[in-house]
């Protein structure tokens, strides 16, 4: 299964030089998806290693909908990418998962 969703890139801190702090990352549909990265190169990647952690549990109950990119608010200094990711490409055995009650969650594929 594919799942992707629009990444906002925030450059309000952003310096070329790297004297600053880099580019945030963060999800309009998943609030507690955060990242940053120094360069878009390094965002993108870093914005799919943060949807892969955030939403590989979420498979065990209901992802959220994905707010169409037209129903987005960009400020001036910020950019959408779309980031996916396909489940079938990450091994699930390499995880492990617990509930709200710390009980493990064995995570299986549809």
């Amino acid at each position: 299964m594919k799942i992707g969703y629009y990444a906002i890139f925030d450059y309000n801190e952003y310096d070329k030089k790297e004297e600053a702090y880099g580019i945030s990352i963060s999800f309009p549909d998943i609030p507690e998806c955060i990242s940053c990265a120094r360069s878009e190169e390094e965002g993108i990647l870093m914005a799919q290693e943060a949807l892969k952690l955030n939403t590989l549990t979420m498979q065990v109950y209901e992802l959220p909908k994905m707010t169409p990119l037209k129903d987005i608010n960009l400020k001036d200094n910020e950019k959408a990418f779309y980031i996916s990711y396909n489940t079938e490409d990450i091994d699930l055995s390499e995880f492990t998962f617990y509930d709200n009650e710390g009980n493990v969650i064995f995570l299986q594929r549809k």
